[in-house]
């Protein structure tokens, strides 16, 4: 007997899991909505950069989500100056520096299954 697989390329597409794929901009967009809380929110300048209404805005890419504010980076680090930053929890109680570490440790198996149920609809 002999067996013929396809490229594992062609398989990916098929599935949608290749890079850049449906999937994958499923994944991001989640992973996305999922964040949102734990984005450090003062003036809901930064928060806000990433609107999440079910759809990928332009700063939620296939592979990377985006938060352009110029401050972005140390208010993600968490550190100004050399100073510990106080981020307040008053309006996103679950607000933190590495927001994304923080919401993949609470969240990494619900992602994951909205992530499968989305494989077993066919992408829909």
């Amino acid at each position: 007997m002999k067996a013929i697989f396809e490229p594992v390329s062609v398989i990916e597409a098929n599935l949608g899991i290749q890079n850049g794929g449906p999937v994958h901009a499923f994944f991001t967009a989640e992973c996305a909505r999922y964040m949102d809380p734990f984005v450090p929110f003062d003036t809901g300048t930064l928060a806000e950069t990433v609107i999440l209404n079910g759809e990928p805005t332009r700063n939620v890419h296939t592979d990377y989500i985006e938060y352009e504010q110029e401050y972005a980076s140390y208010v993600y680090y968490g550190i100004r100056e050399g100073k510990l930053l106080n981020i307040k929890t008053d309006k996103h109680s679950k607000a933190t520096s590495f927001w994304d570490m923080h919401m993949w440790t609470a969240y990494q198996d619900e992602i994951t299954k909205n992530v499968q149920n989305y494989l077993d609809r066919g992408g829909k």
